[in-house]
């Protein structure tokens, strides 16, 4: 394989053709590194199934980062998942969207970039991390920045956006809800239901809102997902639960989210999760008008959460080819017009940058 010279769909099909699931990922990792040593163009690093390709050294530094997992195949998936299929322009296979498009495509501008005698001022690295999708401890961008330390001034998120600047996205705020009642039998147990109680929960959820609005993402979004109580169809319940999914955005606090809830509902409020914090980046700043130069499309915000969590202290864009409504369907694919333009793009704006 020619990672210079062989089509870009080429490189994708044979990403996708590793069924790299999360915590799965070692032998694309094992492959992929191999490869780009053999290349002897760009600085390779290993941390533990996290790859790091970079040209140059000091700063500022720039980091383009996606990712190597993909979800397990949808159950009416479309041909074998794993083997990709062209047709009518597009490849259709697991990852060929979400996000491995976005992984070859920066990885292959970088190559060129070196291959071309490109000398930033600075440095640029590409970083292909693991589990993603699961968002558990395993997190490869979590373990880069606070167990490896590496402290990139700025960030491209590879997921994809059509090649459109994503300048903010929602967070994600997982509570639990729970009330409780009097254990006994309902022909004689009267009040202290934990039902009635969480109907009141809900109904009070309903009336809870937050004045601010953000521009790209509009306001926090409160959806009741799921719901259990009770033990028996003829006893009082003791005890309902209640999961809540909250997606915030930068200007409300989880605090005054939690605030909020722990004040106007009746029972107690646990936090499940709240690691994925709502993101924005200044749109003046040097990343996000380099985008939005060589992109020609105009900014937007994102509702679905990325490892974008974990560079939220620098400024960062979400930028890559593909229909993000692809993602994790049977018939995943990727236009090939997109992935051609994403390379392009992507040597422009870090040209753009450490010029």
């Amino acid at each position: 394989m020619n990672w210079l010279t062989d089509h870009p769909k080429e490189l994708l099909k044979a990403f996708v053709r590793f069924p790299s699931l999360s915590t799965k990922e070692t032998p694309l990792v094992d492959w992929l590194e191999a490869e780009i040593r053999a290349l002897n163009l760009v600085q390779v690093e290993r941390y533990g199934d996290n790859l790091v390709f970079s040209l140059g050294s000091g700063a500022p530094w720039l980091m383009l980062n996606s990712h190597t997992d993909v979800v397990p195949p949808s159950p009416n998936h479309v041909g074998d998942p794993f083997e990709p299929v062209e047709r009518d322009g597009k490849l259709y296979g697991r990852g060929t969207v979400d996000a491995k498009g976005c992984g070859v495509s920066m990885l292959r501008a970088l190559l060129e970039l070196a291959a071309d005698g490109f000398q930033p001022k600075g440095k640029v690295s590409v970083a292909l991390t693991i589990c993603e999708e699961t968002a558990g401890e395993h997190n490869g961008m979590h373990h880069l920045r606070h167990v490896v330390g590496l402290r990139p001034d700025m960030a491209l998120i590879g997921e994809p956006t059509m090649l459109a600047p994503c300048l903010a996205q929602k967070g994600m705020l997982l509570v639990k809800v729970v009330t409780h009642g009097k254990s006994g039998h309902a022909a004689r147990v009267t009040g202290e239901n934990a039902i009635v109680r969480m109907g009141e929960a809900i109904g009070a959820l309903s009336g809870i809102s937050f004045d601010a609005v953000n521009p790209w993402l509009g306001s926090v979004k409160i959806t009741p997902s799921m719901i259990s109580g009770g033990t028996a169809k003829n006893a009082n319940p003791e005890l309902c639960e209640l999961m809540v999914d909250i997606r915030t955005i930068p200007d409300v606090p989880n605090s005054k989210i939690l605030d909020t809830l722990n004040s106007n509902l009746p029972g107690d409020v646990h936090v499940l999760s709240d690691r994925f914090v709502a993101t924005q980046t200044d749109a003046d700043s040097v990343i996000a008008q380099a985008c939005l130069r060589h992109s020609g499309a105009p900014f937007f915000g994102s509702p679905t959460a990325s490892d974008w969590v974990f560079l939220a202290d620098i400024p960062c864009v979400k930028i890559g080819p593909g229909d993000s409504t692809k993602s994790h369907t049977a018939d995943e694919h990727i236009e090939l017009s997109q992935l051609d333009a994403a390379i392009p793009l992507y040597k422009h704006i870090i040209q753009d940058v450490l010029s």
